[in-house]
């Protein structure tokens, strides 16, 4: 008798894993050339153990890991049972933020949208969203300047330095721009003083 019969049951009807499940455990395929073609790819990923519980494995990326720990193991979660692992992991380990949490439960439990549901459980959060810090960018309120009424009721001024002397001694340009018509006058100055 398997003792995780219900999970068991739940992971064969659920619509992520019921192909898959059936494939691993007797060979047979859906019929759609379609479905049929990425189960054959994937299905080396897959195994079922002596209760009967579907099983994602892993290489780790990480060279490193990959000495320690050369293979991972994780349970495939039907949609039933995501809610509760999730709010489970998160009330046990405290209320880190989304990557946190999604790393915890990366390391046992596996499922397509493990990252997305990790993120939304944590905007659910009230404790979380109290807590965390806002590190975005804060920008001043922008004042926007008024645009000018008439001609010649607003200037704009600048200085330009020039890369090389002119023949008359300057090195700069003194640059006037009337802003309701953006008309320039440019005004050849020796130095870049008043």
């Amino acid at each position: 008798m398997r003792p995780f019969r219900s999970l068991v049951k739940k992971t064969m009807r659920d619509d992520e894993f019921a192909d898959i499940y059936k494939y691993a455990d007797s060979g047979e395929l859906t019929g759609n050339s379609r479905k049929d073609k990425t189960i054959l790819i994937i299905a080396d990923r897959y195994v079922i153990d002596d209760e009967g519980l579907l099983y994602r494995m892993d290489l780790p990326r990480d060279k490193r890991l990959a000495k320690l720990k050369p293979v991972v193991r994780r349970l495939c979660v039907p949609r039933r049972f995501r809610h509760e692992i999730v709010k489970f992991t998160h009330e046990q380990n405290g209320h880190y933020a989304a990557q946190g949490l999604f790393h915890t439960l990366a390391t046992g439990f596996y499922w397509k949208s493990l990252f997305t549901d990790a993120s939304e459980f944590c905007k659910t959060c009230e404790v979380c969203q109290r807590t965390t810090v806002n590190f975005g960018h804060k920008y001043a309120p922008l004042n926007p300047v008024a645009p000018p009424d008439f001609l010649g009721s607003r200037f704009s001024m600048d200085h330009k330095t020039l890369t090389r002397q002119t023949m008359g001694g300057n090195n700069a340009v003194l640059v006037i721009v009337e802003c309701f018509s953006g008309f320039a006058h440019l005004i050849p100055v020796p130095d870049m003083t008043a």
